[in-house]
């Protein structure tokens, strides 16, 4: 019973912190997406932007795997997936 009631009481403070943080304007919501860098919170492509975009391609159109893809890219295949899942910030 203690620990559950500790568990509830940890819960509920990092719900307040990720809330204090939300409201301040200097949080910038994590890191980059794939193929993106952040200036000053603002996302700007990086270098390898386009072979991104053209790896991300062609996994959409089957072309290569997301394992191949992720190996390319020199990242997880989560990463890609994740990708996948905004595929407006690539226009795809």
């Amino acid at each position: 019973m203690f620990a559950e009631l500790e568990a509830n009481m940890t819960r509920q403070r990092t719900r307040d912190g990720i809330s204090a943080r939300q409201q301040n304007e200097a949080y910038h919501h994590g890191p980059a997406p794939l193929g993106f860098e952040k200036d000053d919170g603002e996302l700007i492509e990086s270098g390898d932007y386009h072979d991104v975009v053209a790896t991300l391609e062609m996994v959409q159109k089957d072309e290569l795997s997301r394992r191949k893809a992720a190996k390319r890219l020199d990242c997880a295949r989560s990463t890609v997936n994740r990708a996948l899942e905004r595929s407006e910030l690539y226009g795809l």
